[in-house]
């Protein structure tokens, strides 16, 4: 199983993403330590995964038939988005509890929305069942080498901005983000400590890394929806988390919720729930990173509901 090449990705996509900042934290940083935000809340359609949707869709012929995907939201809009770079539009599929903001923006880019199940991993099932009864390509948000690579074009920015770079913190819900970043990252130093970060109400992956495959035990709801959800049995990112992943943590809805605030308050940025996961891990883990010196925490994303805002605060 071999990973293309992020560094070709990279120039695939870069016309249709932003290079995003690598921000130096004050709040988090000390006089031995620089903690960078790699800002992917500043990315096209807020997140990281336009990245992903992209290298997919660019790695690939024009798609004669329907394009099929299924989210939580954020690989949803990334995948209408990415189609709308090429006047196309698709079919995605979204959880009931998928947040009315990130149906809308799908939906902003062209795409039509089909609400399936209670969990992104039933929407997720469901698109499958379409594609192949209806002949169409399915973009997974994550159980496919080129979304892997497309992802992975963060590690090349990552490591082009800070070569000195000790240590990686990352969300992980299916497991594309941290599997191309850390690829691509370990590729260039293979001392580099990845932390694989969830929050407790729902941590399959992260889960399953023990495991010979991945147990899809229950989620409960979490801030963090964009990685949220269970995840495809037999997917790829299993074995490359299991390779590459150094060190795992878990966080709860009160760490989650004091970091959207803190990164609002101080670092003057709006993220989600996903994003505040790794930044509420680096700071229960400080006391086993304190001793490295260059660390990134991926801001994964900025698509956080007013609602859900307004509960937070």
């Amino acid at each position: 199983m071999k990973i293309p090449s992020s560094t070709k990705s990279l120039d695939r996509i870069s016309k249709y993403i932003n290079e995003t900042p690598l921000r130096k934290s004050d709040r988090l940083s000390s006089t031995n330590q620089n903690v960078f935000l790699k800002l992917e809340n500043l990315q096209k359609t807020g997140s990281f995964k336009a990245r992903g949707a992209l290298n997919k869709v660019y790695s690939s012929n024009l798609f004669d038939n329907e394009v099929v995907a299924a989210s939580s939201g954020n690989h949803g809009s990334a995948v209408s988005y990415a189609l709308s770079t090429k006047n196309l539009s698709g079919r995605i599929y979204v959880p009931n509890t998928a947040k009315k903001s990130k149906i809308e923006k799908i939906q902003s880019y062209g795409s039509e929305v089909i609400r399936f199940g209670n969990d992104c991993l039933d929407a997720e099932y469901e698109a499958i069942k379409y594609s192949k009864e209806n002949d169409c390509e399915f973009i997974s948000p994550y159980n496919d080498l080129d979304v892997i690579s497309g992802q992975g074009t963060l590690g090349v920015e990552i490591y082009n901005q800070l070569p000195d770079i000790d240590a990686v913190f990352v969300t992980v819900g299916g497991g594309g983000l941290i599997s191309g970043v850390a690829h691509y990252l370990k590729s260039k130093n293979p001392l580099i400590k990845v932390f694989g970060c969830s929050p407790l109400n729902s941590s399959i992956m992260i889960n399953s890394l023990e495991e010979n495959e991945i147990i899809n035990s229950e989620s409960k709801e979490t801030l963090s929806d964009g990685s949220a959800g269970g995840v495809e049995e037999g997917s790829i990112t299993h074995k490359i988390c299991k390779k590459y992943i150094d060190s795992t943590c878990l966080v709860s809805e009160g760490e989650i919720a004091s970091q959207i605030i803190e990164a609002m308050d101080n670092d003057k940025i709006i993220i989600e729930g996903a994003a505040a996961v790794a930044i509420a891990s680096y700071l229960k883990m400080s006391e086993e990173v304190k001793d490295l010196k260059n660390i990134v925490i991926i801001v994964c994303g900025g698509n956080i509901g007013n609602n859900t805002l307004k509960s937070i605060l």
